[in-house]
């Protein structure tokens, strides 16, 4: 079983994307579903840019007929949400939240939220998603090692950036290193997703290394494949991002956690699981 760790659906489209002809996302997606055996996919909303700005409450809408959609409402950092919101947005089916990160101060200001928003999503087994680069990620130790009941998932191998030719080993590690030192910890994953932004030519060699790295210190049960739908298709494939380099020698038990076993479980442990499991 596949399950997809990071996907969008935008009501008119990303961009200027079109995913195939007229058809909405939605549909341009399941046919993928079918063609790749992909079981359920991690929704994650986005409202920013002026892309839609009504994201979190349509993924929710397409939700109603399509169980096998489980949704991260979007947040900005700031302002600061009420814990009343969150509320809100969790009874509407999501299943935890999605926060951007692109500098060091956005990260400060969602380490300023209120210690009842953690408990309130940790109460809910929620999955946070974090689109943060290494910068910002330095800022979050703290906030993971005291909301233990939350699985947070670091989107895009960590965002380390275009790279300049193949980085070493050593190299990776250290732009990785915020993260890395996450590591230990059993609520934190990484999505091997977004490796266009690392290297935008597929089949990415530039990208592997730091797979490679997150491979080894990572357990396959808390690295996640995700397409990044439809963004993606505008610089590879949708097969192309199946092709994660580093992956190939993996035991088959092993890539079975990370093309869903593992986020199954993280999925059920919230409790809304689009298959219909729940629990570990």
């Amino acid at each position: 079983m596949i399950v997809d760790a990071h996907l969008h659906l935008f009501r008119n489209g990303y961009d200027k994307l079109r995913t195939a002809g007229s058809a909405r996302e939605v549909d341009a997606y399941e046919l993928l579903m079918d063609r790749h055996g992909i079981a359920t996919g991690l929704v994650v909303c986005y409202e920013a840019d002026g892309i839609d700005p009504g994201n979190n409450a349509y993924v929710r809408e397409l939700a109603r007929t399509r169980p096998w959609i489980n949704s991260l409402a979007f947040f900005e950092p700031h302002p600061t949400p009420t814990v009343g919101r969150i509320e809100e947005l969790l009874a509407a089916g999501h299943i935890g939240i999605a926060v951007y990160l692109p500098d060091t101060a956005s990260a400060q200001a969602l380490c300023g939220w209120p210690q009842a928003i953690w408990e309130r999503l940790g109460r809910a087994h929620a999955i946070v998603s974090f689109n943060a680069r290494p910068e910002a990620i330095g800022y979050l130790q703290a906030l993971v090692e005291r909301a233990t009941e939350c699985a947070f998932l670091f989107s895009h191998l960590g965002l380390p950036g275009p790279q300049e030719g193949i980085s070493t080993s050593q190299q990776a590690a250290e732009r990785l290193d915020p993260l890395l030192r996450l590591a230990s910890r059993p609520n934190v994953g990484v999505k091997l997703s977004g490796l266009y932004a690392v290297d935008s030519v597929p089949p990415h060699p530039g990208a592997r290394p730091f797979v490679e790295v997150l491979l080894q210190r990572f357990a396959p049960s808390n690295l996640h494949w995700g397409s990044d739908f439809s963004p993606a298709l505008g610089f590879v494939s949708f097969e192309e991002t199946m092709a994660v380099p580093g992956l190939e020698f993996l035991v088959p038990a092993d890539r079975d956690m990370v093309f869903g076993e593992g986020l199954m479980a993280k999925m059920g442990r919230a409790g809304l699981c689009g298959t219909g499991q729940a629990g570990y």
